[in-house]
């Protein structure tokens, strides 16, 4: 399990806009980046499956 600091050490992305994005994903909205683990109203985080998932979907 990732925490947000360590996603975005992996991917560059900043922590903000990881806990935007897993955000918008809780209130059903679409939205990029790797799914994440919500484990209570304070804590999120990521496996490292789907962020090696996530960074492979965004190969060219």
């Amino acid at each position: 399990m990732l925490t947000a600091e360590e996603v975005h050490g992996m991917t560059g992305v900043p922590v903000s806009t990881l806990h935007d994005w897993a955000a918008k994903r809780e209130r059903g909205i679409d939205a990029p980046g790797p799914h994440h683990i919500r484990l209570s109203n304070r804590h999120r985080r990521w496996t490292r499956r789907d962020v090696d998932q996530w960074i492979e979907s965004a190969r060219i």
